[in-house]
């Protein structure tokens, strides 16, 4: 075993390195250099939901250039803040994200205008609120929702209050 390290690109700290790049290629060398073990390892357990739930299909081009991007910002563009001591400042441009429970970065605005979208803002990050994008489409299609209609706009607001915080008003 390699005591090779890298400055993480993911987890923002110095932390063990991969032995080999994961598959070769420009994007496979990149990760090698820039990527941590534990970084790559939480990238396989996500990258195993995202297919499920994505329902991609690897043997399609269009499924594999999916999963490449989903990876490279998985790696790459949802950096987490270096762990600081409890009750630490948290870093500007950073939230602790009450639904993934770490400190990530923040949304650049309020998803949507009054109380709960200040709520959101202030307490989720913007990888924890691309998680309600797929979420709120199961919603939608479960209970057959119309946006048009407020009661079920109300409902799927109802709905995101309980994703991301587990109350509802």
């Amino acid at each position: 075993m390699s005591g090779r390290t890298v400055k993480c690109a993911k987890l923002c700290r110095e932390l063990p390195a991969m032995a080999a790049p994961p598959f070769p290629g420009p994007l496979g060398q990149r990760i090698f250099e820039s990527v941590s073990r534990q970084a790559w390892d939480e990238w396989q357990d996500f990258a195993a939901d995202l297919l499920q739930r994505r329902r991609l299909n690897l043997g399609d081009p269009e499924g594999r250039k999916a999963l490449y991007a989903a990876m490279e910002d998985f790696l790459f563009n949802q950096a987490e803040a270096p762990e600081a001591p409890a009750g630490a400042p948290i870093p500007e441009g950073f939230v602790r994200c009450a639904k993934l429970g770490r400190v990530l970065p923040r949304m650049k605005k309020p998803p949507f205008a009054g109380p709960l979208g200040e709520r959101i803002f202030a307490s989720v990050s913007e990888p924890g609120f691309k998680l309600w994008a797929e979420q709120e489409i199961v919603v939608m299609n479960h209970y057959g929702l119309s946006l048009a209609d407020p009661e079920a706009r109300r409902f799927l607001m109802r709905q995101m209050e309980e994703f991301f915080f587990g109350e509802t008003p």
